[in-house]
């Protein structure tokens, strides 16, 4: 699995040299191969950073276990969405190194399940 993401994500930075326009060619808009690649890799991260915070831990003690699931669906499908548009060119850099992958992974979640969440919340 290791090396299947990171031979998918070479080949989305080779085809953004090969696209050129955007900053990294398919991952522009979180279109295309890559952004189908982040997207997996933080939906997988995505509950876990969520049940890391404790204003969601405060927050699902009011609620059933439906209507949290419902809102963990809510926040991480943001957060899925969203993670393509976060990423820097240091992100997909880390993401390409194997001992750095899964904190490039964790920082870029991280960032979109506080965004997703205040978003959501207000």
């Amino acid at each position: 699995m290791k090396k299947t993401l990171s031979a998918a994500l070479l080949a989305v930075l080779l085809s953004g040299c090969a696209v050129g326009g955007g900053t990294f060619g398919s991952l522009d808009g979180g279109t295309g191969m890559g952004g189908s690649i982040v997207k997996m890799a933080v939906e997988s991260q995505c509950r876990a950073e969520l049940n890391k915070r404790s204003e969601w831990r405060l927050t699902a003690l009011a609620m059933g276990a439906e209507k949290q699931a419902e809102w963990e669906n809510k926040i991480c499908g943001c957060a899925t969405e969203e993670a393509p548009n976060q990423l820097t060119g240091n992100d997909v850099m880390q993401m390409l190194n194997q001992s750095t992958r899964n904190q490039a992974i964790t920082t870029v979640t991280a960032k979109t399940v506080s965004a997703c969440f205040k978003r959501l919340y207000r």
